[in-house]
């Protein structure tokens, strides 16, 4: 078991960490561009045109869940360590509760539950940022490949087109002029382009449960913090992890 001068002595550094890991990743979720790749190949009509056949990929840079999975281990580590001081410094507790009975936590320190609604408050903003799969597509998911990837149902199709000048003649030629001639531009597809779009966002639905559970566990750590008891501390727990994973994934 640490002592308490150790975790003094690495908090602030941890705290440092944990809130640049937050404000980069609350950037990053900013960013729509990351989470979204595509394929487009280009095949040509003409046997002749072969040569022309290109294919272009975009990568997919990062998921939702690639994000969060760097920063929470980052927060849960600072979380823990002000939890380590807290229950050294206090014998207030309480037990982290959800509505319908479940214990997330036990034996909570007061002064950890009050710094945790803060902490929490501010964690709150990255989840909001959130972004979400685009509405009017057919996402299915992509297991093949990696977790948290999205891909359009539907390829979309496109037409790569050629221009061609031709001169006609709009007037006859007479005694006393010569013939009009006027160029005349033909548009003529010589190529398909076929598209299927990927994403690394989660769908509305998804991103409002997790703010949904996220508040859930919030409003619990509050409850938490009035209902503290005085105990003796002999053990501290790591809480974070817990809330994390009920937050992400509901379990």
């Amino acid at each position: 078991m640490p002592q308490l001068h150790e975790i003094l002595a690495v908090e602030k550094s941890l705290a440092k960490i944990a809130e640049k890991l937050r404000l980069e990743t609350k950037r990053t979720f900013d960013k729509e561009n990351l989470f979204k790749g595509f394929t487009k190949k280009l095949k040509m009509f003409k046997e002749q045109d072969q040569r022309l056949n290109e294919s272009t990929y975009m990568k997919l840079e990062t998921t939702v869940d690639e994000n969060l999975n760097y920063l929470l281990p980052n927060v849960a580590k600072y979380w823990n360590t002000v939890l380590a001081k807290d229950r050294a410094n206090q014998v207030a507790k309480a037990d982290i509760v959800l509505n319908d009975g479940t214990v997330l936590a036990k034996d909570m320190p007061a002064t950890f539950l009050l710094g945790l609604e803060t902490k929490m408050g501010e964690l709150r903003d990255v989840y909001n940022t959130i972004p979400t799969l685009a509405p009017g597509i057919d996402w299915v998911e992509n297991t093949l490949e990696r977790a948290g990837i999205y891909k359009d149902n539907n390829t979309s199709a496109s037409f790569k087109t050629e221009t061609k000048t031709e001169f006609v003649e709009a007037s006859p030629a007479t005694e006393f002029h010569p013939a009009q001639v006027v160029p005349v531009k033909n548009v003529n597809n010589i190529g398909e382009y076929k598209m299927v779009s990927e994403c690394g966002m989660v769908s509305p639905l998804e991103k409002a449960n997790r703010l949904t559970r996220f508040d859930e566990v919030f409003f619990a750590v509050k409850k938490a913090r009035a209902r503290a008891n005085n105990t003796v501390i002999e053990k501290t727990p790591r809480v974070s992890e817990a809330l994390f994973k009920y937050i992400n994934t509901g379990t």
